[in-house]
């Protein structure tokens, strides 16, 4: 059973988690494994993982978090589609290569996996992750149990911050993985932001008529340690590459936050790389 990853920057979850194994950080990831990775995702979610969904067990999930939150003194969560199907896909991903893991072999944690799911979403995500194998069923009530008898897990679902939350179920054989994503979304872009975006029309579409508190957007460069790259008219000056689109929100008169939006691939005219597996 996996402890439970709130949102941080890739390299310090994947680097905390290597010096807990032992073994070295995942390399940066190139665009064609960025390219490789969304493509992954999108097939998980048509047949998960070679196994099959359980949206009702998902929706037990949800009713028994917000029967614990209510039972803490804390606020229920709203069910959100975005998070159930970046969660979906990611049971079914674990389900498919036979691991469990916040961070995928490529290196790409709960926040990569949500801006390349949800293609309006601004917003960061928790997750929680339950692994049951052998003798069911294995049904929301004894993953729930995983989740109560591990703190880490507990405090993640029980976080007042939160304000939604998804979930997804995916049973292979006699394996049963479930993703909890847990979140307070900051708001939604215009219109959805393609994966690859043919030219910047469909990226100043989204971003059309931000007002206040959203006071600009930018491209963070996610093969480039995050460079920052201003958007500008008619087009993004930017390299060819991968990026994710932020947006800055005012909090107070001279204090700013950056959001979390999509990520798309700009102007990049190679493949997918071959993914990583794990061992069978």
């Amino acid at each position: 059973m996996e402890a439970a990853v709130t949102p941080s920057r890739r390299t310090a979850i994947a680097g905390g988690m290597a010096l807990l194994a032992g073994a070295a950080a995942p390399a940066r990831p190139t665009a064609a494994t960025w390219i490789g990775y969304e493509g992954r995702l999108r097939d998980r979610l048509k047949d998960a993982g070679g196994g099959r969904f359980d949206d009702e067990a998902a929706r037990a999930l949800m009713a028994l978090t917000n029967a614990a939150r209510r039972d803490a003194g804390t606020g229920p969560l709203a069910w959100h589609e975005d998070l159930a199907r970046t969660a979906r896909a990611h049971a079914a991903d674990l389900a498919q290569r036979i691991y469990v893991e916040h961070v995928s072999p490529e290196g790409f944690d709960p926040t990569d996996r949500l801006g390349l799911v949800a293609r309006r979403l601004l917003c960061t995500a928790s997750e929680n992750i339950a692994y049951r194998r052998g003798a069911g069923p294995h049904e929301a009530p004894d993953l729930m149990e995983q989740w109560r008898d591990s703190r880490p897990h507990w405090q993640n679902l029980l976080r007042d911050k939160h304000t939604h939350a998804g979930f997804g179920v995916a049973r292979l054989r006699e394996r049963t993985y479930a993703v909890g994503l847990y979140a307070r979304p900051d708001g939604e872009l215009a219109t959805a932001v393609p994966f690859r975006p043919a030219g910047a029309g469909p990226i100043l579409a989204a971003i059309q008529g931000l007002e206040e508190p959203y006071v600009g957007a930018w491209l963070d460069d996610q093969l480039r340690g995050g460079r920052r790259v201003p958007m500008a008219e008619p087009r993004p000056d930017a390299n060819p590459g991968v990026y994710r689109l932020r947006i800055d929100r005012r909090v107070r008169d001279r204090t700013f936050e950056s959001l979390f939006g999509p990520i798309f691939v700009w102007r990049h005219t190679g493949s997918a790389a071959p993914l990583a597996r794990t061992p069978g």
